[in-house]
């Protein structure tokens, strides 16, 4: 070895040790790349369509906004993995609609996928987060479809990471909460409400017939101010009221509405709710925050509780187009018309329901 060359030798030493010192610390400053690229281990050679589900908060169906987080930068870092093509949500939102796949239950951690097919997709990516200390530990699962394989993964993030991600600014990332980004709002009440409508009362509505709830856009987690539609598909046709039980123990009647009172609606034809973009007639998230569940009760005739419900929308104003209840009008209303039903002939009488929650908070 000439003496000139060890200069030129000795930088590239430090060169190559200074790209891996690099790689290191870009690894640990971006855990959701090093999640992608361990969902991407193993995945059949070339790129491959997936969709990404939802990421749910410990053992509940309630979200936060570290669940909106979490899905939008595995929607950016997955890509970059080489082995990904990622099919967005207002797709996968939008295949729903097209009858490409049945079922939002796919969406969400820990569901079966043996004969589950989308048109397109060849896998799902949800899972849960957990918090402990100063550190959020993720559960990744890649779900392929038809076959029913699962592949998972798992890292911890240190908050402090995470902090970086919402506020750029140190001075914001110091003085900022984190309980307000990772745990669901309201998460005690919203628990108790999603146990009361979801678990325990809707459990004692027929299902005769298929019909189901999801939203536009695919998303079960908002913020303050952002807009929410949803979209309801039955089976076949029939009388629908689409209420929201509220966090706070209140009920706002959907559907009917001021601008849409006639309650039929066709067989396998997707409407949405509130289905008219006028000034004033949109929904926005705002308090009461927490998780919602926001049902759709079916009736192939128009129920008592269907024809009480659009005379409310009659009476609503311009400043208040949705009706509000008290909870227990609402579960009042619901079962003495199902109970009205069965003491009637009503022998052709069918009946359903579907629900989702969907959980708000205020913008970080």
């Amino acid at each position: 070895m000439r003496l000139s060359n060890y200069p030129r030798i000795r930088s590239c030493l430090l060169l190559c040790v200074s790209i891996a010192l690099c790689g290191e610390v870009s690894a640990a400053i971006d855990p959701f790349q090093k999640l992608a690229a361990d969902l991407a281990a193993d995945s059949p050679e070339g790129k491959v369509n997936v969709g990404v589900g939802n990421f749910a908060y410990e053992n509940t169906d309630l979200l936060s906004p570290f669940s909106s987080l979490l899905r939008d930068e595995l929607e950016i870092t997955l890509g970059k993995t080489g082995k990904f093509k990622v099919v967005t949500r207002d797709r996968l939102a939008d295949l729903q609609m097209e009858g490409k796949f049945q079922g939002k239950e796919i969406l969400e951690p820990g569901t079966g996928v043996e004969k589950v097919s989308i048109e397109g997709v060849k896998g799902i990516i949800r899972g849960r987060f957990y918090a402990t200390g100063d550190e959020v530990t993720v559960y990744a699962e890649l779900a392929w479809l038809e076959g029913g394989e699962i592949k998972k993964a798992r890292i911890a993030i240190p908050s402090e990471n995470i902090r970086a991600k919402i506020w750029p600014d140190p001075a914001d990332a110091a003085a900022k909460p984190m309980d307000g980004v990772i745990k669901p709002q309201n998460i005690e009440q919203s628990l108790a409400n999603v146990q009361e409508i979801a678990k325990d009362r809707l459990a004692k509505v027929p299902k005769d017939f298929p019909v189901e709830i999801f939203t536009v856009d695919g998303r079960r987690a908002f913020a303050e101010k952002d807009n929410v539609s949803f979209r309801v598909r039955s089976a076949r046709d029939c009388h629908i009221a689409v209420l929201c039980h509220q966090s706070d123990g209140t009920t706002v009647v959907l559907f009917p509405n001021r601008f849409s009172r006639n309650t039929l609606i066709p067989a396998n034809k997707a409407i949405d709710i509130p289905g008219t973009h006028k000034s004033g007639f949109e929904i926005e998230i705002g308090p009461p925050y927490g998780s919602d569940v926001v049902e759709v009760i079916a009736c192939t005739q128009p129920s008592e509780l269907h024809k009480a419900l659009s005379q409310y929308a009659s009476e609503t104003s311009a400043p208040a187009p949705f009706q509000v209840l008290t909870r227990g009008m609402a579960v009042k209303g619901i079962d003495s018309a199902i109970a009205a039903a069965k003491v009637g002939s009503t022998a052709a009488l069918l009946w359903s329901q579907d629900s989702i929650v969907i959980s708000t908070f205020p913008k970080q």
